[in-house]
């Protein structure tokens, strides 16, 4: 990112600059003017610094940098971990993804089949071809309710 993106004149807590440093002495925090945001930053051996991390709220917005920040950098940090926790962590991840995946999958056909079902019905009938199809809106006699008017006089 280019200088000119930050500035000076609005700098994070020097508290929260005291414990950056004490994590890496070439982490620092800026502010960068068109994102309008804090941003951590990696200072390489040559060239302009590199961003490591943008300062955001739960919704996306504005905040000032504070310990959850850190604790980000902590725990991204691959020199501060055992590479065998590290990989079991990443793997555990990784398995409850696929599980949330494949319930939201079943969830989605689910939702897709619900309404649905003389296609469903009708799609099962032409694979399997167990019989013709039956209209969604087919014409149904209706069901009578107790006597009729001829029935009545019959009985009187």
């Amino acid at each position: 990112m280019n200088p000119q993106f930050y500035t000076g004149h609005v700098t994070p807590h020097k508290s929260f600059m005291k414990r950056l440093k004490a994590l890496d002495k070439r982490l620092d925090c800026k502010y960068r003017v068109d994102a309008e945001r804090f941003v951590v930053t990696w200072d390489e051996a040559a060239g302009p610094p590199s961003e490591v991390l943008m300062v955001r709220d739960d919704t996306g917005g504005f905040r000032h940098p504070d310990n959850r920040d850190l604790m980000m950098l902590a725990a991204g940090d691959l020199h501060r971990t055992d590479i065998n926790e590290r990989l079991n962590k990443t793997a555990k991840y990784m398995r409850e993804y696929r599980e949330k995946e494949q319930v939201k999958e079943v969830e989605r056909i689910r939702d897709r089949t619900k309404d649905d079902k003389y296609q469903l019905m009708n799609a099962f009938r032409k694979v399997f071809n167990t019989g013709r199809e039956i209209a969604p809106f087919g014409k149904q006699t209706p069901i009578k309710k107790g006597r009729t008017l001829d029935e009545l006089n019959a009985a009187v």
